[in-house]
């Protein structure tokens, strides 16, 4: 697979840009729900923060996380600044269990619906309790918290990680719980050929 360059830039002339009515192309803010269902349009996975206090683990489900540096080895996520989780996050470790398309139950379960018949399985191993099974975790310590208006951003510093390369994302998509698309023996035959005529191109 071709490595994409994130950080490279393309420039067009403004002159080519469409110009939209006003209207159009500024919505009202005013209703919240307009602005929080276009941005559902964004497609992310989920993720559930875990951690330690006292002799109980606890954990929350979040779709707001990304990665942000790899030096040092920095990620991200954004909580609610109501989220009784928040203080835990900023003042010890955490860990980001990355959830597979089999763990609907577990994204449910720390999103406030417990699930009666679903046991979670826990690692414990120094740094801060993970989920067994996810796609990948990261073990984090807390890094930096910021300002992020109704929301505080949370940095945190990997310490471990580790993935499953067998399983796929849990997805989250306009308000929906998803999964990636199965690829049919056809199309995976027609994408081979497609790459094999870019490569001698």
């Amino acid at each position: 697979m071709t490595d994409i360059m994130w950080d490279s830039e393309i420039y067009e002339k403004a002159a080519d840009a469409k110009t939209l009515a006003s209207s159009v192309a500024t919505p009202s803010l005013a209703d919240p729900r307009l602005l929080r269902n276009t941005l559902g349009n964004f497609a992310t996975g989920v993720v559930v923060l875990t951690y330690r206090s006292g002799d109980s683990y606890y954990g929350v489900t979040v779709n707001s996380f990304t990665s942000v540096s790899l030096d040092p080895p920095l990620l991200l996520v954004s909580m609610q600044r109501t989220s009784r989780a928040l203080t835990y996050l900023l003042e010890r470790p955490f860990a980001v269990n990355v959830l597979g398309d089999n763990q609907l139950g577990t994204a449910l379960h720390f999103a406030g619906k417990p699930q009666d018949a679903h046991l979670i399985e826990w690692v414990d191993d120094g740094i801060a309790p993970r989920i067994n099974g996810s796609l990948a975790y990261f073990q984090c310590t807390p890094w930096a918290g910021y300002d992020g208006g109704d929301h505080v951003l949370v940095l945190g510093r990997v310490m471990s990680y580790g993935q499953q390369d067998d399983t796929n994302p849990l997805l989250f998509y306009r308000g929906q719980w998803s999964a990636l698309a199965q690829e049919t023996e056809a199309e995976s035959a027609a994408a081979g050929g497609a790459q094999s005529e870019r490569s001698r191109s």
